[in-house]
C-alpha cells in the first residue's frame, strides 16, 4: 500500500499530484477569466475605433501618426491574446504578453495622472473622464497583471 507521500509511477506523490490539479485549475481559471476580460475590450474598442483613437490622443504620449495605428491594431492584440489564453501550447505567451502590455497601460496611466491630465483611456469603451476613474482603472491594471503573471509563472512550459 502506498502513504500518503509515496511517489506514483511518475515519480511523483500524491500531495505533488493533488498541488498541480490545484494549480491547474486556479491557472485555468485565471485564464478563463483574463480571456474574457481581453477579448470583451478588445472587440469594444473595434466597435468605436475613432473613439478609441480619441481616448490614445488625449494621453499625448505618441506622435499623432501612431495613434490611428495603435487604435486599429491594439484591439486585435487584445483579442489574440484573448483567445491564446484559451489554448494550452500558447498560454505561457499570452499571458506574458498581456502581463507586458499591462505594464505599457500602467507606465500610460500614471504618467496622465502625473501630468494632471484627466482623460478617459477607453479600456472598456466610452466614458466620461474622471481622475478617480483613472485612479481605478490603475488598480484593476494591477489586478490584471498580478492574474497573467500568475497565469505564466504557474502554466508549465511542458504543457503550455
Amino acid at each position: 500500500m502506498a502513504g500518503r507521500g509515496a511517489a506514483n509511477r511518475h515519480g511523483r506523490s500524491a500531495m505533488t499530484g493533488r498541488d498541480d490539479a490545484h494549480r491547474d485549475y486556479a491557472v485555468l481559471g485565471l485564464s478563463l477569466a483574463l480571456a474574457g476580460i481581453f477579448v470583451y475590450a478588445g472587440i469594444d474598442k473595434i466597435h468605436e475605433p475613432q473613439q478609441f483613437a480619441d481616448n490614445i490622443a488625449g494621453f499625448a504620449i505618441l506622435p499623432a501618426m501612431f495613434t490611428n495605428l495603435l487604435a486599429l491594431t491594439l484591439p486585435v492584440f487584445e483579442i489574440g491574446c484573448g483567445v491564446l489564453l484559451l489554448v494550452p501550447l500558447t498560454r505561457r505567451v499570452a499571458s506574458l504578453a498581456i502581463a507586458l502590455i499591462c505594464i505599457v497601460f500602467f507606465i500610460a496611466l500614471a504618467s496622465a495622472l502625473f501630468r494632471g491630465l484627466t482623460l478617459d483611456c477607453g479600456c472598456f469603451g466610452v466614458g466620461a473622464p474622471s481622475r478617480s476613474k483613472m485612479w481605478l482603472e490603475l488598480g484593476l491594471d494591477l489586478v490584471l497583471f498580478t492574474g497573467a503573471l500568475f497565469v505564466y509563472l504557474r502554466s508549465r512550459a511542458d504543457r503550455g
